[in-house]
């Protein structure tokens, strides 16, 4: 269980009139203790806070004509909900038209527009739609602790925030129609463009509006070229420029990087140009075409006139198992500065910066980078490419997982971080860029994993635990923990198998594979055993916990998390103790036995104190306030509720502070307290908006709406 670090004190909820607190073990900061936390009475309710996304790339340099692909986005998009799909060749512009319609309509879409490249996130396989929903949903405001596990729940919850919306949606590089229904609001502003390279038959079923981009007519053609060259250049070699953009099959991204060309050597003529595609050519060993036309040859010409630095970066970023990078990792894959060689390959149209530090290549251009890899670099050299790129992957992750705070870690990157020049000003900070890398750390993972980097997989698995658990990418995790395992195996380390293994089975409780989990964490026991590592013999145990608890069955839950506190008592670990008694409360509430998790939970407390674990001692007194209410104790759930939403407020967690407040209603509505139980309603109502989670405020107004009547 992650959260951000705080000092704290314990707030105690004791019986009667008077508050005993008591506190024990060694506290490193600060101590907060307090007999009461009063109700906060509010008047009015805010309205929801405005987030109003603008996700969508700039529009794409040089940008002509497509006039009438335009007009019929413009056409049938015009009243919602709608989706259109415009789709072409490899090449052809087809996300370019799809970004300059949606900056041309930004004024349509008062709401925002989101965005989404769905051939970045693929991995070799489906996409994870529901992780796009849940990209969305934070991008619209809601905290991520709202946000739910499960695909159908997310998609319901980003149709109610977005109904009544006037919404665009941006699909960039979709496969299948079943990555984009999930994605498409249901109000009548909204709008969906989705971009493909295949026609979505299973979306125009449904109604969507096919809209083709075919390759650029001569006119076309020339009118990009005198965009970028001028019309006295073009119209003094009028016939050569129409053979060029006949031998560029009229491809925009041929095309621009002609221009470029013939920009980076004024006193070429379009002639010269030519004779240099021809000869490209004729040197290849193979020519890719498209239509007749060798766009590979044209690659080859731009690629001949780069200097070797610009040259052997563009091989090995084609070497790179991911699609977008940074200049941090371009570094590292050249071993040197990347800077000039970088600035020369955008230049040459060979890269394209979509984001502030992130670059990529066209799926046609890293197709050529990595033939000509193969092809002038000997197999050593690209794996040592590629190997540093796992070493910057794995200290840039590692880093980001030492900013998340204290966790069991098998891995010491003490040295590795160690000058490395890596750091992350927030928990938040870390999450962000690790989600900024995704894409390419999963990639790079399995490209370790086939070349059995053994140490690499599971050292990179371990770190990327808080991505996977904070943001909920339960398939990802599944895989990378699974690629993890097989190192293990491979490296005979019972307590790294146990760790991965244990991994797994926790995403695939989220992703309520139950069976298989268990599965995982019977594997992992026997493996954790082995490893004589009693640490990670009680991590196991408390999810085979949460695994009983997940499948009702209480019973069998505290026995694990009761075996699992004897462990964490034995080593003197104060922490890990708290967790466990946390736990073990949690299995006795759900078996009905207020009296135990009264016990349990009140024991808890003081050790998360000692820890300065905050977010602990919110939770504990939440679950406390319930155990006391069952008993019958209404003023003791009173105070533990009420400093469970004050903690819980602190450390920024709208669920937990929500569930509080929601108590303190039911609490007051007990004693006959209709005010106080409407004043704690309209807290509960106002942590829900300013945490984006419209749909519960509406739940919440009609039960303040009930409880405000005479």
């Amino acid at each position: 269980m992650t959260g951000e670090k705080r000092s704290w004190g314990m707030v105690s909820a004791g019986g009667g009139g008077s508050v005993r607190n008591e506190l024990s073990g060694q506290v490193t900061g600060a101590v907060v203790q307090a007999a009461d936390v009063g109700v906060i009475n509010i008047g009015t309710v805010p309205a929801a806070p405005v987030r109003v996304p603008r996700q969508v790339p700039a529009e794409p340099p040089g940008f002509v004509n497509r006039t009438l692909e335009l007009s019929l986005l413009d056409r049938h998009l015009a009243d919602g909900p709608a989706v259109a799909v415009v789709s072409g060749l490899k090449g052809v512009g087809t996300s370019a038209v799809g970004r300059r319609w949606a900056h041309q309509a930004r004024e349509r879409f008062s709401d925002g527009q989101l965005y989404v490249d769905l051939g970045a996130l693929r991995h070799g396989g489906a996409t994870g739609v529901s992780d796009v929903l849940a990209a969305f949903l934070r991008a619209l405001g809601v905290h991520e602790s709202w946000i739910p596990e499960e695909l159908p729940e997310r998609a319901a919850m980003f149709r109610s925030m977005t109904a009544g919306s006037r919404l665009l949606v941006l699909v960039d590089d979709a496969e299948h129609a079943a990555e984009v229904t999930p994605l498409c609001p249901a109000s009548p502003g909204s709008a969906v463009v989705v971009t493909s390279h295949r026609q979505l038959r299973g979306l125009l079923a449904e109604g969507a509006v096919p809209i083709t981009v075919g390759p650029l007519d001569v006119e076309q053609g020339l009118r990009l070229l005198t965009g970028m060259l001028g019309e006295e250049r073009v119209d003094g070699q009028r016939a050569h420029a129409i053979e060029l953009v006949r031998l560029c099959g009229g491809l925009p991204i041929a095309l621009r990087m002609a221009g470029a060309q013939l920009l980076r050597h004024p006193v070429w003529s379009v002639e010269r140009l030519l004779r240099d595609l021809a000869e490209a050519g004729r040197r290849l060993d193979r020519a890719a075409s498209e239509g007749g036309v060798f766009v590979d040859a044209f690659f080859e010409a731009v690629y001949e006139g780069l200097p070797e630095s610009a040259a052997r970066l563009y091989r090995l970023l084609g070497v790179l198992p991911g699609s977008a990078f940074s200049p941090g990792l371009a570094a590292a894959v050249l071993d040197d500065e990347p800077d000039q060689a970088l600035d020369l390959l955008l230049d040459a149209h060979l890269v394209e910066e979509f984001a502030q530090d992130r670059y990529r290549m066209h799926d046609l251009v890293r197709l050529h980078a990595a033939r000509r890899a193969r092809s002038v670099d000997p197999p050593e050299a690209r794996e040592s490419a590629l190997r540093r790129a796992a070493e910057w992957y794995l200290t840039g992750a590692a880093a980001a997982d030492a900013a998340m705070g204290k966790r069991l870690r098998l891995a010491d990157h003490g040295e590795r971080l160690s000058g490395a020049g890596w750091s992350f000003a927030s928990r938040g900070e870390a999450l962000d860029w690790l989600d900024a890398e995704r894409a390419g750390l999963l990639a790079v993972l399995r490209a370790a994993a086939a070349r059995e980097w053994d140490e690499t997989v599971w050292q990179l698995a371990e770190a990327l635990w808080p991505l996977h658990h904070d943001r909920g990418y339960h398939a990802d995790c599944a895989e990378a923990n699974a690629l993890g395992v097989q190192a293990a195996l491979r490296l005979q380390a019972p307590a790294v198998e146990a760790r991965m293994r244990n991994q797994v089975a926790r995403a695939r409780l989220m992703l309520g594979e139950l069976d298989q989990a268990h599965d995982q964490l019977v594997r992992a026991r026997q493996a954790a055993r082995a490893s004589g590592d009693p640490r990670m013999e009680a991590v196991i145990l408390e999810s085979l916990g949460r695994a009983a608890l997940a499948q009702a069955e209480p019973d069998a839950a505290a026995e694990s998390f009761a075996a699992a506190l004897a462990i964490h008592e034995r080593a003197g670990n104060g922490r890990g103790a708290g967790m466990q008694l946390y736990h073990l409360g949690l299995a006795h509430l759900d078996a009905g036995r207020h009296g135990e998790a009264a016990a349990v939970l009140g024991r808890a407390l003081p050790l998360m104190a000692a820890a300065g674990d905050a977010l602990s001692q919110g939770r504990i007194h939440l679950e406390l306030a319930r155990a006391q209410r069952g008993l019958g104790r209404r003023a003791d759930a009173i105070r533990s509720a009420r400093a469970a939403a004050e903690i819980t407020r602190e450390c920024r967690v709208p669920v937990k502070e929500t569930q509080a407040w929601e108590l303190l209603a039911e609490l007051a509505e007990d004693g006959g307290d209709r005010e106080e139980a409407a004043d704690c309603l309209r807290r509960a109502l106002t942590v829900c908006l300013a945490s984006g989670n419209l749909p519960r405020a509406e739940t919440l107004r009609a039960r303040l709406a009930a409880v405000d009547q005479p």
